[in-house]
C-alpha cells in the first residue's frame, strides 16, 4: 500500500502535549523526536483517517538528545512535565522518547485536508452524551477518548469533541462535539454510577469516577471542518 504524507494537528503545548501521551494511559504512548520544516517538535500518532496517518505534535526549540523520557505526574490540582534520562521515579508516568534522525520525503508535508478527508461531524445537545462517548470504551477497560479542545473562529467559543470510528476501520471517522463558552480545565469528570452531571476540574484522585482528559490544540482542528 502507497503511503500517504499525514495530517499534523498541533497541540498548545508540552503539558498538553504529556497529557495526552501519559495522562489515564495503561501504556503511556511513545514520543517521536524529530524535525519538522526545520522546526524541532514532539509527535504522537493516535490513528488513521481514511488511510492517512493523524499526528498529533508540539514544537519544543532545543531539545536534549541525552534525555530519555517525557516525565508526567498529576497530584493535587498541578500538573509536573519534565524531562528526564532515567524513568525512575514511580510517582511519575514516563512516555518513551524515540529520536527520529530523518523523516521519509511522504511524511516532510501535511496531507491537504478536504471535505472527503475529513471528520464527519455530529453536534451533541450536552456535555454528558460528549462523556458518554468518549468514555465508552472503558467498558472494555481500556482508556477514555481523550477529548479536544480549541477556540471556535471568530465566534470566541470553545468547541470540544473527540473522534471515534465504531466500526474500527480507517474511514468515515466521526467527530462528536458541543461549544461552551468558557475554556474547560484539564479534565472531564464523570459518572454511570451516579445521578451528578459531569463536571470540569483539575483533579483526578477522587475514586468511583472516570476521568477524560482534555487536550488543547494550538488553533482549529485541521480535521473539523467549519460550516457556520
Amino acid at each position: 500500500m502507497e503511503s500517504k504524507s499525514p495530517f499534523y494537528v498541533e497541540i498548545n503545548d508540552l503539558n498538553n502535549f504529556a497529557r495526552l501521551v501519559c495522562a489515564l494511559e495503561r501504556a503511556p504512548l511513545p514520543t517521536f523526536s524529530m524535525y519538522l520544516k526545520d522546526e524541532h517538535v514532539f509527535a504522537v500518532q493516535t490513528e488513521f483517517i481514511y488511510g492517512i496517518p493523524v499526528i498529533y505534535y508540539v514544537k519544543f526549540a532545543n531539545p536534549n538528545l541525552s534525555n530519555q523520557y517525557l516525565a508526567y505526574r498529576c497530584h493535587g490540582l498541578s500538573e509536573t512535565v519534565t524531562l528526564v534520562d532515567i524513568a525512575s521515579n514511580p510517582l511519575f508516568v514516563y512516555s518513551p522518547i524515540i529520536n527520529v534522525e530523518k523523516l521519509p520525503q511522504v511524511m516532510e508535508k501535511s496531507s491537504r485536508k478536504s471535505r472527503r478527508s475529513s471528520y464527519t461531524k455530529i453536534m451533541l445537545r450536552d456535555l454528558e452524551s460528549l462523556a458518554k462517548v468518549a468514555a465508552y470504551k472503558t467498558i472494555y477497560d481500556e482508556p477514555p477518548l481523550p477529548i479536544f479542545s480549541f477556540v471556535n473562529g471568530k465566534k470566541k467559543t470553545f468547541t470540544l469533541g473527540t473522534s471515534l470510528n465504531f466500526m474500527d476501520t480507517d474511514s468515515l471517522t466521526y467527530f462528536y462535539y458541543i461549544t461552551i463558552e468558557k475554556e474547560p480545565e484539564k479534565f472531564l469528570k464523570y459518572s454511570s454510577q451516579k445521578s451528578e452531571k459531569p463536571f470540569f476540574t483539575n483533579h483526578i484522585e477522587e475514586h468511583g469516577y472516570i476521568y477524560i482528559k482534555i487536550i488543547k490544540l494550538s488553533k482549529e482542528h485541521p480535521l473539523v471542518i467549519n460550516e457556520d
